[in-house]
């Protein structure tokens, strides 16, 4: 696996060399960002996980409400409409699965679908956007901008590539959450920082849906609805499930208490209803955000869950294990993240060199069951007030 992750590093460094003669063909086209600028279509980026674009949400609503006639774009996955289904600042999506977002087989390009990805390319370039903004800082997403071409492109040159966008960004990532990536390309277009976190809209249509599958599934109003969650994207992201089995158990044995088990599409986490009684749902990526607004607290690993949870304005407990919280912690207040201290090859990529990643083994039931009490007794006390 230590293979896999120098092999990327390489791979991108080796694409950041390969591509600095395109600096001069660049300097060519290049804006002068001092001028007046007022974009009418603008483009952002954000083709990786559902939580990387649950982090850019704030940016988006606050583009679109500073410049109200400009139409704004979204190039994305798939589950971008979902997530943004009750959302008004994006007017048109553009979805693709870029290959070197997948986990495996990202360098098997004898599989990439070129035909398509050029056919998009192509369509992305007629739009002629005015600007296109991406807070990634991978050389590969620069290069796709580049290839996109835009009056003016703002992004960082993390991995490289920097010279393939007309405004590149050189800060270095240390300490920088995703959303402040965001917040900075923002404010290099004069849009200032004054909406707060970003909150996912739940339609009363889909809050009527929600109350009746909870009285269906047995759930009264007065019960404190707390939602474990033990998937991930990847393995070494999981939190071990037996550790998830123990946290449903004491969740049980809580009076006015009542967990619910999200089980992932691919039946992970059945284990848990398998071994004890409790209510599981197998829910679409709308239902799962729809149903997770009416919980109180979600117990979950770092990933997709934990970032709409905070989205809703629900409070979570997160497992972190290979990915840095200063990056992708959970924004808003009232969250816990449970991380362990001392974990040298952090962050690896999600690629374990271990049987089993130590930074996920080495945090306790224990320690999460006392912060499970302490977020019950904050919610109980606000519910007797």
């Amino acid at each position: 696996m230590i293979r896999n992750t120098a092999l990327n590093r390489i791979f991108l460094k080796t694409l950041n060399v390969a591509f600095i003669p395109l600096f001069c063909i660049l300097k060519c086209f290049k804006v002068n960002s001092n001028k007046p600028f007022q974009p009418k279509k603008i483009l952002f980026i954000e083709i990786w996980g559902i939580g990387d674009l649950i982090m850019g949400g704030s940016a988006f609503r606050r583009m679109k409400e500073a410049v109200p006639d400009a139409k704004i774009f979204l190039l994305s996955k798939e589950f971008a409409r979902e997530v943004f289904k009750e959302e008004y600042f994006i007017d048109k999506y553009f979805l693709y699965d870029f290959p070197w977002t997948k986990f495996k087989g990202k360098y098997a390009f004898w599989k990439w679908d070129w035909k398509g990805l050029f056919k998009l390319i192509r369509r992305l370039r007629n739009e002629k956007f005015d600007l296109i903004l991406d807070a990634r800082g991978d050389i590969r997403n620069n290069l796709l901008i580049f290839m996109i071409r835009a009056k003016r492109s703002l992004g960082y040159d993390w991995t490289g590539g920097g010279y393939l966008l007309t405004d590149p960004i050189r800060i270095k990532n240390d300490g920088i959450h995703r959303t402040d990536a965001w917040d900075n390309l923002l404010e290099r277009v004069g849009v200032d920082n004054c909406i707060g976190d970003f909150k996912l809209t739940v339609s009363d249509e889909e809050k009527e849906w929600a109350r009746n599958l909870l009285d269906i599934k047995g759930f009264r109003k007065d019960d404190l609805l707390v939602g474990v969650h033990p998937g991930a994207r990847t393995k070494t992201r999981r939190w071990p499930l037996e550790r998830f089995t123990a946290i449903t158990e004491y969740l049980i044995g809580k009076d006015g208490v009542r967990p619910v088990v999200f089980i992932e599409p691919d039946d992970y986490g059945e284990e848990i209803s398998a071994k004890i009684r409790c209510v599981k749902l197998k829910l679409t990526l709308r239902q799962f955000i729809v149903i997770t607004s009416s919980l109180k607290l979600l117990v979950c690993n770092d990933g997709g869950a934990m970032h709409i949870a905070a989205a809703l304005g629900v409070p979570v407990i997160a497992i972190f294990g290979p990915t840095n919280p200063v990056w992708f912690g959970p924004k808003g207040d009232g969250h816990k993240i449970f991380i362990k201290d001392g974990i040298k090859c952090r962050p690896c990529f999600d690629y374990c060199k271990f049987e089993m990643p130590l930074c996920l083994t080495g945090i306790l039931v224990s320690d999460v069951k006392k912060e499970i009490d302490a977020k019950l007794a904050i919610l109980n006390k606000n519910r007797n007030v």
